[in-house]
């Protein structure tokens, strides 16, 4: 990233190290440079909690919030769902980094590890129900829980296991081998993949292809199907 930009990441460094230091030890701060998706990560507080370092890759919510550009509209996005590669829960919280323009040049991510407090909040409420049969949400609300859509974000800092994750996912929830696939799905996965932010990220389109079993250039063909 240019100097002009920098500077503006550099004014959140000792910002990201006062936060860890008053949450404490289960909570990492990142600062995100957008310029680098491959390595987008240029400062980080506790990164030992996700396994982070400086010269890590973005993240799939990372890709889709450049992808999406929701940034326009909001400064901030806060207290969502995030799981790392260790199987651990997350609590976080993005902040947008913008320049004197408005333009976004990085990103500001707070994760807490939650997963010990999870299992602490699921003992109490076995003790609080006096029993062994779990709470029935009401079939309501559940509902209207199932049809919200929920912020969520994997913590994994090697660029090619990221891009496997997000294809995985994607391709996971048609429950039909890749190469069973008819051409209009294979689209729809491209479509979505491409809404994620897959495609940013270099060998995006080579590791697209290798999933789906088809040729790069039918990648780029579906791609401007879709244009």
């Amino acid at each position: 990233m240019g100097s002009e930009n920098w500077q503006y990441l550099e004014r959140f460094f000792p910002i990201a190290s006062f936060i860890a230091a008053i949450i404490g030890p289960k909570c990492e701060v990142v600062v995100h440079d957008i310029s680098d998706p491959e390595h987008s990560i240029v400062f980080i507080e506790n990164g030992y909690i996700s396994g982070r370092e400086v010269g890590d890759a973005s993240t799939d919510l990372v890709l889709k919030i450049l992808k999406s550009e929701a940034y326009h509209e909001e400064q901030y996005i806060a207290n969502y769902k995030a799981s790392g590669k260790f199987g651990q829960s997350f609590r976080s919280s993005t902040y947008y980094i913008k320049n004197d323009k408005n333009k976004l040049v990085g990103l500001l991510c707070l994760n807490i590890d939650v997963t010990h407090m999870e299992v602490a909040a699921e003992w109490v409420q076995h003790i609080l129900q006096g029993g062994p049969n779990p709470y029935v949400m009401p079939a309501a609300a559940a509902e209207k829980t199932k049809e919200e859509k929920q912020t969520t974000e994997y913590l994994q800092g090697n660029a090619d296991d990221l891009l496997q994750h997000m294809i995985t996912s994607v391709i996971g929830k048609l429950k039909i081998p890749p190469e069973r696939l008819s051409s209009q799905e294979k689209i729809e996965v491209v479509r979505e993949l491409n809404e994620l932010g897959v495609f940013l990220l270099k060998g995006g389109v080579s590791q697209v292809a290798a999933s789906l079993s088809i040729s790069e250039p039918t990648v780029y063909r579906y791609l401007q199907k879709l244009k």
